[in-house]
């Protein structure tokens, strides 16, 4: 019987949010790192499962789904295990195809099943034969730090100290109250990348917009950088097709429909103050950049956490206003 405990520690390790103006399972990969007037996805029927005691046998397909009974070296990695400079240990199950690795702001589809050093199950991604959409800039340190060396196809059996199974960027972070506790135990893990969704290129120019940019009086910069055919600009009682990506001021992609494929509609006026005042200034077809100050997005200290604080920025294409 699945246990509400155990679904908050599948959520801890990836997390993934959804928007439903677009296809939920493909938005996934687009809202890895907050929810912005959504529902947080438990990863399907969020399957994951906690032992009471000692490790039962299942019977998945070995070929799609990881097997959920302890390894004979859940306890401790072999004398061949490579083990990294942050004092993970790592052994390679199944050589993957290809060269390209994964990297901060990407996606993954992947598996994953994890244990306690006792062989106690502590997580899984799916109790179903198919992959997870996995966002790295909020996994696990130690399942980030695996991931990037890690190819398409790969398998990998990792040995986490305690202290990599914080998630990435909240070490040392100030706790809110609704935040769930990192695992404080060693785990092993059982990880396989299937496949790499790549996140759009971070903008060189996130702290220093050119000297070209248009600046309103509120704060805004924005500049055009693809002219579009239209001629007609949307209003607050317009509903906008829109391709966007979003990153803070250090770089960390929040969010993307370029990564899904597929566009969001959103009615104007109930966008943020920074869109209500920058998109006026576009037709269909154009693409901008907008850098957005605090004020003008969610604040230094945002009601929601899932909202990311500071400063701002966004590539917008309009697609069509409605």
């Amino acid at each position: 019987m699945l246990e509400r405990s155990a679904i908050k520690k599948k959520k801890m390790i990836f997390s993934a949010t959804f928007n439903p103006a677009s296809s939920p399972k493909i938005w996934a990969v687009a809202r890895c790192a907050r929810i912005l007037t959504m529902v947080t996805v438990m990863f399907g029927a969020g399957l994951c499962t906690q032992a009471q005691s000692a490790p039962q046998e299942h019977t998945a397909n070995p070929n799609t789904q990881p097997p959920l009974s302890a390894p004979p070296d859940v306890a401790a990695p072999p004398a061949d295990a490579q083990v990294t400079a942050s004092g993970m240990a790592q052994r390679v199950l199944k050589p993957g195809n290809g060269t390209e690795h994964p990297t901060g702001n990407d996606c993954v589809r992947a598996t994953f099943t994890s244990w306690t050093r006792e062989g106690k199950l502590f997580a899984t991604s799916t109790s179903m034969d198919s992959s997870e959409i996995l966002c790295l800039n909020v996994a696990l340190q130690g399942v980030f730090e695996a991931l990037q060396t890690m190819v398409e196809g790969e398998r990998r059996r990792l040995w986490l100290p305690s202290e990599l199974t914080y998630k990435v960027g909240h070490h040392h972070a100030q706790k809110r109250p609704d935040d769930e506790d990192p695992p404080n135990a060693d785990l092993t893990f059982d990880l396989e990348l299937r496949a790499i969704l790549k996140a759009p290129p971070t903008p060189d120019d996130l702290t220093t917009p050119p000297a070209d940019a248009m600046k309103t009086p509120s704060g805004l910069i924005y500049k055009i950088l693809k002219n579009g055919a239209g001629n007609g600009h949307p209003t607050m009682n317009d509903r906008v097709l829109l391709h966007f990506s979003g990153w803070t001021s250090k770089g960390r992609l929040f969010e993307s429909t370029v990564m899904a494929g597929h566009p969001a509609l959103i009615r104007l006026a109930t966008a943020m103050p920074a869109w209500r005042e920058g998109l006026p200034h576009m037709v269909a077809g154009d693409k901008a950049r907008f850098w957005i100050p605090a004020a003008l997005a969610y604040g230094e200290t945002p009601a929601n956490r899932f909202n990311p604080p500071g400063d701002l920025v966004y590539d917008i294409e309009l697609l069509a206003v409605k």
